[in-house]
């Protein structure tokens, strides 16, 4: 919803204040998507580190299974 403010009291402080609001509602925005993302990168880490787990165990059992 885009208003037009220049009939309506337009001084500098009315300016400032809805930039402010502008820009707070950026901020919102971004630490929104920035706890998405980091939540993201914290399960695929839990995943490569399980996949690295696997590995160790199937590398292991490689070694087990060719030492028989």
């Amino acid at each position: 919803m885009k208003t037009d403010y220049t009939s309506l009291n337009d001084t500098l402080e009315e300016q400032l204040r809805r930039e402010l609001i502008k820009l707070n509602q950026e901020c919102r925005e971004l630490t929104s998507e920035n706890k998405l993302l980091r939540n993201e990168i914290r399960q695929l880490e839990e995943a490569k580190y399980k996949a690295f787990q696997r590995i160790g165990e199937l590398t292991s059992e490689v070694k087990i299974n060719r030492a028989s």
